[in-house]
């Protein structure tokens, strides 16, 4: 992963990374004898019909010709890159892997207009482009920080009088188009630490007829890095797939093998594992059903649990208006029955839960955490702070927030008034502005500052107790999401695996993004002079408001004012 460290060591890490690959998503369990990148015909893939054949060498190609060549080739996976390979010398095709990483160009920027340094005899070449995402050899996508670039590096010589590559850094450099042509965002699944939700862990393979087989091997390794103590498998450790090390489908169904597991799994364990591997294939167009066999053993579909993917949100975003805490619902503004008259409070920042139970909300400028029961007359006080930030409520009613000055800890507390502290390290001596907890409990988004840096959104798992308090530490290693942008004014979950966020590059306004938490960012359009911004379970329920009080809902991928409605800060239930 990218990061545990502060933040100038970590970019120096991941450019490190960079300038001894092209960076980015590598499956080092894919097989480089097999034809791992070729789109089959019958593979039931929507893309494969979008896969482009790059050009190989012609005869008296220069040597900067073939390293351009070689460069675009990286977007074509057929036959395990052939093509590539077809650019390098006998000896180095054979070593060469492409997907050790993968590196992201930025929109816009065509690998023609990047200048190639070239030595005085032609036999050694470099570029440096600018990178904005980095997919490590697990699929794991980690956007880059402004002005990111990578260092390529290749050495050549004449092989049957032909100028061929001997030296090439390992990996792909794409542009997003390609990138998101030839791979495909999937989503492993584990289970929440009370086993009541699947938990997505986002990954990007390869389209291809082998990515049963990656997601397989990758789902047995375990979660992502960020997620280590939020989530768990039912998988036992050291379990392989069987004999033949692959996943085959045959009519829609797929065939997965798993060797004898010792202690034998219980028939509740078995149901478990089966669901877990159930969901993460069966997003696979050509597969159907799946067919479990553990040591030998068939395992029937009736062990397996129903279990839910996502968490509901039934109910309507809060918002403050009218000086009082009020519901969208549709494109009116009603005020909750036992709302306070919060004009005196200087109230901001409302949350509501899941099931409508509690409200919470800032009052003093920051300085209490307020919450108000469904069938309370009154709100009272839960925290007191120096200055605190956006609440927000988890599925078990635990309110999470944290000082804006923060000394890497964050706060919350439970449904009956117990307080926990929660640390977390990489915040200490930055300025937290907005923290957002994961619909399903395991995961928070973090918004901070620090001086003379880009704004910063990290995601990170929340490790639970029995009775799913809090406990202890966040991951040490969180993930950086959107990383591309110089300012985010305010982020919000959009979904299981995926955020949005009012987000800005440099000398540019603030818009509207969705942001894969480990994905590309992708703007939704333009609201002017937003300031807050909030998502609903569905990722497509979006609400904006301005500075100026104007409320804005996304609908058919449009932006629409409601009009005669005032209000501000605006959050969707959890």
């Amino acid at each position: 992963m990218i990061r545990s460290t502060p933040r100038s060591s970590r970019v120096k890490t991941m450019l490190v990374s960079v300038l001894t690959a092209v960076a980015l998503v590598g499956c080092s369990s894919i097989p480089t004898s097999s034809p791992v990148g070729h789109i089959e015909d019958d593979s039931g893939d929507a893309g494969a019909n979008n896969a482009r054949i790059p050009d190989g060498p012609e005869p008296g190609d220069s040597p900067s010709d073939i390293v351009r060549g070689f460069l675009r080739a990286g977007a074509g996976a057929g036959n395990n890159f052939s093509v590539a390979r077809s650019f390098l010398t006998e000896g180095e095709a054979q070593k060469w892997s492409p997907q050790e990483s993968v590196s992201v160009l930025p929109n816009g920027t065509d690998l023609d207009s990047l200048n190639v340094g070239t030595t005085s005899d032609q036999k050694s070449m470099s570029i440096s482009p600018p990178v904005v995402g980095l997919v490590d050899s697990s699929g794991v996508y980690n956007s880059t920080e402004p002005g990111t670039r990578s260092t390529l590096e290749f050495s050549l010589r004449q092989e049957n009088g032909e100028w061929r590559i001997s030296s090439a850094p390992d990996g792909l450099l794409i542009s997003q188009t390609d990138f998101r042509t030839i791979f495909l965002n999937y989503s492993l699944q584990f289970f929440t630490s009370d086993y009541s939700y699947l938990v997505p862990d986002s990954r990007w393979f390869l389209r291809s007829s082998s990515t049963p087989t990656v997601l397989m091997n990758e789902l047995l390794s375990g979660p992502a890095p960020y997620l280590s103590g939020a989530v768990i498998t039912a998988i036992p450790d050291g379990a392989k797939l069987g004999d033949s090390n692959v996943v085959t489908i045959e009519n829609g169904v797929a065939h997965v093998s798993l060797g004898a597991q010792n202690p034998a799994p219980s028939d509740r364990e078995k149901g478990l594992i089966r669901q877990q591997i159930a969901t993460t294939l069966q997003v696979i167009p050509s597969i159907s059903a799946i067919e479990l066999s553990i040591g030998g053993q068939t395992i029937p579909a009736s062990l397996q649990p129903k279990t839910d993917t996502s968490v509901q949100v039934d109910g309507p975003p809060v918002v403050l208006a009218d000086d009082h805490l009020s519901r969208v619902s549709g494109t009116t503004v009603a005020k909750v029955e036992n709302s306070p008259d919060l004009k005196k409070a200087k109230a901001s920042d409302p949350a509501v839960s899941l099931d409508d139970s509690l409200y919470v909300y800032l009052a003093d400028d920051g300085k209490q955490l307020m919450r108000l029961k469904s069938d309370a007359v009154d709100a009272t006080p839960i925290l007191k702070g120096k200055k605190l930030v956006r609440p927000s409520i988890d599925r078990f009613n635990t309110t999470w927030t944290g000082e804006a000055e923060n000394k890497g800890e964050l706060k919350a507390v439970g449904r009956d008034g117990e307080s926990f502290t929660v640390a977390a390290d990489f915040l200490n001596g930055r300025r937290l502005v907005d923290i957002e907890v994961s619909r399903d409990g395991t995961r928070v988004a973090l918004l901070s500052r620090h001086k003379g840096e880009p704004d910063r959104v990290d995601v990170v798992g929340v490790p639970r107790d029995k009775a799913g308090n809090p406990s202890g530490h966040v991951s040490e290693t969180p993930i950086e999401v959107g990383a591309n942008f110089d300012e985010v004014k305010d982020v919000s979950w959009a979904g299981s695996t995926n955020l949005v966020a009012l987000a800005a590059e440099e000398g540019d306004a603030a818009q509207p993004f969705r942001i894969g938490v480990t994905g590309p960012a992708e703007q939704l359009g333009e609201v002017s002079g937003g300031s807050r911004i909030a998502g609903g379970a569905d990722g497509r329920s979006i609400l904006v408001t301005g500075s100026d009080g104007a409320l804005y809902s996304y609908n058919s991928n449009a932006w629409q004012k409601l009009v005669d409605v005032t209000a501000k800060d605006p959050s969707y239930p959890g």
